[in-house]
This record gives C-alpha cells, structure tokens and sequence, in this order.
C-alpha cells in the first residue's frame, strides 16, 4: 500500500497499526444481525432413539464452543449435567 492509498487523510500511523487516521472517526453502526439455523424438528428425536439403541451421538461443527454446546442442548446431544462437566 502506498502512503497516499486513499487520498491525502488515509496515512499509516506512526506506530505502524493497521488502522489509520481517517478509519478512527466518523463511523456510525448502522445495524447488527444475528441469524440462527433452526434445528429440524425430528433431530431432538432421532437423537432419543439413538440413544436408546445405544447409539451415542457426536456433533462436529466449526461454531464457537459456546454456540455448540447451545445448539447440542438443543438438539438433546448433552444435558445440563454433561455441560457442567465439559
């Protein structure tokens, strides 16, 4: 990036950060969005009947640790109990 990328205001920092001058100031949050998948309604009971064959479901997923757990509650993976443990 050349120094005048951006016009004359968009200078690096002296402290060599990322962020510059003109991207400090005269922002405004125009929205935050939050979507959720919804858990398909046979999923809670397919995960009962597989545990009552002694079937123990896994879930692999790239989400946080606290989205997982969110959603393995939901889906009847893990009990309270079993949380608590983790």
């Amino acid at each position: 990036m050349k120094s005048d990328d951006g016009g004359n205001n968009h200078e690096a920092k002296k402290d060599g950060s990322k962020i510059y001058d003109i991207e400090e100031d005269g922002f405004c949050l125009v929205c935050i969005v939050g979507i959720k998948d919804i858990i398909r309604i046979e999923v809670p009971e397919a995960v009962i009947k597989c545990n009552e064959a002694g079937v123990r479901v896994r879930m692999i997923t790239g989400d946080n640790k606290i989205t997982a757990i969110a959603i393995a509650k939901e889906c009847g993976i893990i009990t309270e109990e079993e949380e608590k443990d983790e």
